[in-house]
């Protein structure tokens, strides 16, 4: 089996806003997605990074080579790009990637959408064949979420395949299984493999990715940096959730519901101390499966 992590772009950001810590020095961060491939799958996507769908000026020709063109964007998501600033990296883009393996998009046959913020599905309309594995209620709650998904979450419909409906397997309907390590109940994507695991808190329905021989679990946005797992940045006082990992900054500002993303912190605090590993999509340390 193969997981690799790539990174798509990156964000500067003052340290005091993504809870970093005190002062407003700048941390770069990254904005990872990941090629899963195993026989039971076939090729598989997790999320999709920035690409030319939200950022397409700035990889203006890289974009006519790889389908062509200045794709159309509500003003929302024009200012939601202004408002990040992402910087692309050519190298970490998708449809590169995948050339360097010798494939193209429509041989992708899964995606894994872990949660709908736009870092994650900027390009997910590239793949037309694959299937759309995402969270059912992550789902609901982004359709249902009108002017306010936008304006304090980050999700935009526009970005969702029309034929999305056709093409999803919801994660809720996969094998439940009791993971190790206080992890709580999941789902068995590859059983003894790879598990799909709830992190409540920061997007409706977000999900992890699971490696049991690994013991590492792709927490993707549960927090943007890995310091704040031990509290080393965010404070040793209980939350109202008694969680002794607190949000502060940009985190807790735009997180779906702050006690439940603070009892999944403490989670994987708990699975950090058992022995288990844990990667994190923004954050600026190298991870175990980095690859670019």
């Amino acid at each position: 089996m193969k997981f690799e992590l790539y990174n798509s772009a990156t964000i500067s950001a003052p340290r005091a806003l993504i809870g970093a810590g005190r002062g407003w020095s700048p941390v770069s961060l990254k904005v990872r997605w990941a090629f899963l491939d195993h026989g039971a799958l076939g090729p598989t996507v997790v999320d999709t990074g920035y690409g030319p769908t939200t950022y397409p000026s700035a990889l203006a020709a890289y974009s006519v080579e790889n389908g062509g063109g200045v794709p159309a964007r509500s003003l929302a998501l024009r200012v939601y790009a202004n408002l990040f600033r992402a910087r692309l990296r050519p190298q970490g883009q998708i449809d590169t990637v995948l050339a360097n393996k010798g494939l193209v998009a429509e041989d992708i046959q899964r995606v894994i959408v872990t949660h709908l913020h736009v870092d994650h599905i900027s390009e997910l309309r590239r793949f037309s064949r694959a299937r759309i594995l995402t969270s059912q209620r992550g789902l609901n709650a982004t359709r249902h979420a009108g002017w306010r998904g936008p304006l304090t979450h980050g999700t935009f419909t526009e970005l969702l395949p029309a034929d999305l409906d056709d093409r999803l397997e919801a994660a809720e309907s996969l094998p439940a299984i009791v993971l190790p390590d206080g992890l709580g109940v999941g789902w068995s994507l590859l059983p003894n493999l790879v598990s799909l695991v709830p992190l409540d808190g920061h997007a409706a329905g977000q999900i992890g990715i699971y490696l049991h021989s690994e013991r590492y679990l792709y927490a993707v946005d549960a927090h943007f940096m890995l310091s704040a797992l031990n509290g080393q940045t965010q404070g040793a006082k209980p939350g109202k959730s008694g969680s002794k990992v607190v949000l502060a900054g940009l985190p807790r500002r735009i997180a779906d519901d702050i006690g439940a993303a603070e009892v999944t912190l403490e989670r994987l605090s708990a699975f950090q101390q058992a022995g288990g590993r844990v990667g994190l999509c923004h954050d600026p340390g190298n991870d175990p499966f980095d690859v670019g």
